[in-house]
Order: structure tokens, then C-alpha cells, then sequence
């Protein structure tokens, strides 16, 4: 069980980087600080990081996505509707299915993933992301 929590966490923290991205499309250039809340197993797991948006990310929708997926994951499905932002994917390493709700403004956004690891007894995972432009990057 260990090995299967550790890559199905992993796989989701790898989906959620290349969904944060989706989510920019019309943020403001410049440096995010993103910031994560995971749970599953009745364990809460934060994480935080920062990242700079250049205006070809904001400029391309494909540069908020990540293209190459993970490992037996498909590149996320994501969809605008105005500020709101949906994304769905499926992986079959660990075997999961993932979808969230999200919506942006110009220098953050926030998102609500909920993810089923079929793997692990059909287990839900859930996490709150969001992310708040800091500043410029760093030149």
C-alpha cells in the first residue's frame, strides 16, 4: 500500500503542476506562489512553491498544460468557460481518474481537484489549489 500511496501521489502532485499551468491563461505575467492542500487517508499534505509565468505562457494555452503527461497519465483535458476553469484526466499507473473546478483572475487562481485511485479501493483524494502572483521574475 505504501509503494501505491506514494506513486499515486506523485502522479497527482505531477497532473496538479501541469493543471496549475492550465489555469493561467490570463494571468499576469510574473512570479506565483502556488500553493497546495492534499488529502487522502485522512492525512492533510501541504506543498508550496514558487514559479514565473512569462507572457508566452499566458500567451499559449498549450504552455499551461503538461504536454507529456506523466508516466501512464494523459495530458489534462482542460476548459474556459469565462473565469471558470475545468479540468479532467486518467492515469493508468496507478490506475486514477481525476476532474476539478477552478476559477481565475488576473493575478491568482484557485482550483478543486477530486481524484479516485481505483487502485486503492476506489480511495478519493482531494485538493485545494491556488496561486497569487507575488511580483516580477527574477531577470
Amino acid at each position: 500500500m505504501k509503494t501505491h500511496f506514494k506513486t499515486g501521489a506523485a502522479a497527482l502532485l505531477m497532473v496538479l503542476l501541469g493543471a496549475s499551468h492550465a489555469q493561467a491563461q490570463n494571468l499576469k505575467p510574473g512570479q506565483y506562489e502556488y500553493t497546495t492542500k492534499t488529502e487522502m487517508f485522512g492525512m492533510s499534505i501541504p506543498i508550496s512553491f514558487k514559479q514565473c509565468v512569462t507572457e508566452k505562457d499566458v500567451a499559449s494555452n498549450k504552455a499551461y498544460v503538461n504536454q507529456q503527461g506523466v508516466e501512464g497519465c494523459t495530458p489534462p483535458d482542460v476548459k474556459r468557460n469565462g473565469s471558470e476553469i475545468t479540468i479532467k484526466y486518467t492515469c493508468t499507473k496507478p490506475r486514477m481518474t481525476g476532474e476539478g473546478k477552478g476559477s481565475i483572475s488576473g493575478d491568482t487562481f484557485s482550483m478543486d481537484m477530486r481524484v479516485i485511485q481505483h487502485e486503492m479501493g476506489d480511495s478519493v483524494v482531494k485538493t485545494a489549489l491556488t496561486a497569487k502572483r507575488i511580483g516580477d521574475c527574477a531577470p
